[in-house]
């Protein structure tokens, strides 16, 4: 059997291997349909808030106040289910990214790939999503900003360009390019919001928890925030919901071995101890941390 990653557990692994699932992990198949009933339905809200505003019944504020509160619903729905389920499934492979206008080019394949590298190599400069919480916050916050792009490029640095990505790819150029003909400017407005609001968004996922203090030369570790997430949680839980609020309490959870294939809302249920990487035993780290192998030669 081809070996699996350290971050796959046991379900995905006997899924792989054609071996039967254990009974107490057969619960899981529920929460991955959940999981993809939920993405699909935030993001149809947005989509379809889009449609609304395109024939002038809901007004531009309507608009952004969708994108707030549904958009990185269904982003967060798609991330969990990334890391919980294989992504080889045309349904896992296409639906998750159905409505969304700012694009995750070459669909789950590539996000979750250039994602479990950044649990593995955290911290180091063979982690493809390091640009999103290293250096100045500024420049952090400029490539969230960019980050479909970045990601498309990492990935194809690390994987090439096979044919069923070139499908997935094909799909989301075509998705961009009905929606441009059909809605026209109204699309873009949605796409400028949508991009500003995921490259806002993001860039808190991924420098808060990531670096000390909000400084250039903060040290990079796996920081709990509960305590200062707490005080917004009045304001940021009735907007995104309890997952997503414990999704930035416990993010340091989600990057510990073993623990990477909970889907946000179970956080709560992991532990705070364990090893982040195989690379760094001591956290936090001053600099980034230099690894030989070129990320494009990674095993």
């Amino acid at each position: 059997m081809k070996q699996m990653s350290d971050y796959a557990d046991e379900s995905i692994v006997a899924e792989s291997s054609g071996r039967a699932i254990p009974e107490h992990l057969k619960r899981r198949e529920t929460d991955k349909y959940s999981l993809l009933a939920q993405g699909l339905f935030f993001g149809g809200l947005s989509y379809g808030a889009m449609v609304l505003y395109a024939y002038g019944i809901l007004p531009l504020w309507g608009l952004i106040a969708a994108n707030i509160m549904f958009y990185i619903r269904a982003y967060s729905r798609m991330h969990d289910l990334c890391h919980a389920f294989p992504t080889n499934t045309w349904a896992v492979r296409y639906l998750p990214t159905l409505f969304y206008a700012n694009p995750v080019w070459g669909g789950t394949t590539a996000f979750i790939t250039t994602h479990v590298d950044h649990h593995k190599y955290l911290g180091t400069d063979r982690d493809p999503w390091l640009r999103y919480y290293a250096g100045h916050p500024l420049q952090a916050l400029a490539f969230n900003m960019i980050e479909p792009e970045w990601n498309l490029y990492n990935y194809i640095k690390l994987r090439g360009v096979s044919r069923k990505f070139a499908h997935n790819l094909a799909f989301d150029v075509l998705f961009q390019v009905v929606n441009l003909m059909v809605f026209q400017g109204a699309y873009v407005v949605h796409l400028v919001i949508q991009r500003t609001w995921h490259g806002i968004g993001i860039f808190l996922f991924n420098w808060y928890p990531h670096r000390l203090n909000w400084s250039a030369d903060a040290p990079i570790g796996n920081f709990n925030r509960e305590k200062e997430v707490q005080r917004l949680a009045a304001f940021i839980r009735p907007i995104f919901g309890k997952p997503l609020l414990e999704a930035a309490y416990y993010h340091n959870r989600h990057h510990i071995i073993g623990q990477v294939h909970v889907p946000s809302h179970k956080y709560a249920l992991c532990s705070d101890d364990g090893e982040v990487t195989r690379f760094t035993k001591q956290w936090p780290v001053k600099s980034v941390q230099h690894l030989a192998m070129d990320p494009q030669h990674a095993a």
